[in-house]
């Protein structure tokens, strides 16, 4: 019941997201259309980028949650500990890191937006209650090496239903591809103990963006994005977007831009690589160099 509730609640959260674009683009729309008439021929409104190259510094905040099980002979498992790795672990929740991003306009109704970051964490640790993580125990007071590597790429195929010379406005469907790799460590006096998972998770997204000249050479974009699938009594993938950025050309194809990104997902696994869970939330501020012709 409870998880029931918590993705009606996220769905009224993106629905009022998208009735509020929805709204922003119809109202820049109609003033657009009603200045028409009196804006005189002297104000020149910058083209578009055909293409954009971002550079920048990215300062997450991260939330990360997994649970581990172990599989038992005949195809069963047990479930694992669920653990925090910022909470129980130790790993760090702020960090920064390099981002590029990318905007390719194919043409007038179909764009391609691109990205890349990555995140490596590590922390040795203390643990207060026991762990178990796959076939492996870590006990109370044990210290725990924990790593987790973190590559993102991610790719929207934007599709504009208005596109004008200051609003365009659309849908979009776009994919995060995201590589895991976790690592747990712990030394006893005869042995080490050590488990290692890699993932590649694929974390979809479904919503509406648009992008509106505020001043010439000033402009703002917003993205927000959903989706929800059970394939499968034991496979649930559930993901959830938010991007706002503004940017603004200070000369010819050089600006400056800064955005503000949250987003997440949470994942239960019942595959041959990876069974169990993983809830993974990133926010944060990026500040980059773009260039635009």
């Amino acid at each position: 019941m409870d998880s029931k509730i918590r993705f009606l609640r996220k769905c009224t959260v993106f629905l009022s997201l998208g009735l509020f674009l929805s709204g922003f683009a119809l109202t820049a729309f109609a003033q657009e259309t009603q200045e028409k008439g009196t804006t005189t021929e002297s104000t020149q409104w910058r083209r578009k980028p055909a293409f954009a190259f971002k550079l920048g510094a990215f300062f997450p905040s991260t939330a990360a949650t997994l649970r581990v099980d172990r599989t038992v002979p005949g195809g069963g498992t047990v479930e694992g500990t669920e653990v925090s790795l910022e909470n129980d672990l130790g790993l760090a929740k702020n960090a920064t890191t390099l981002r590029l991003d990318g905007d390719i306009r194919i043409a007038s109704w179909f764009s391609l937006d691109l990205g890349y970051y990555g995140l490596n964490r590590s922390k040795s640790s203390v643990i207060d209650k026991d762990i178990q993580i796959g076939d492996t125990v870590f006990s109370l007071n044990q210290t725990i090496d924990t790593s987790l590597n973190l590559s993102t790429y991610r790719a929207d195929f934007k599709f504009y239903l208005v596109h004008n010379s200051r609003l365009d406005f659309g849908v979009y469907a776009g994919v995060y591809l995201t590589h895991f790799k976790l690592t747990f460590k712990a030394m006893e006096i005869d042995r080490e103990l050590l488990e290692i998972r890699r993932l590649w998770a694929p974390i979809p997204s479904l919503g509406l963006h648009f992008s509106y000249a505020l001043i010439p050479n000033l402009y703002l974009y917003g993205k927000a994005g959903y989706f929800y699938l059970k394939p499968s009594k034991r496979t649930t993938f559930n993901s959830f977007t938010l991007n706002v950025n503004l940017d603004y050309y200070f000369y010819k194809f050089l600006g400056i831009g800064a955005r503000y990104e949250y987003g997440g997902f949470k994942y239960d696994l019942d595959v041959a690589s990876y069974h169990g869970m993983i809830k993974y939330n990133v926010g944060g501020f990026n500040t980059y160099l773009t260039i635009g012709f």
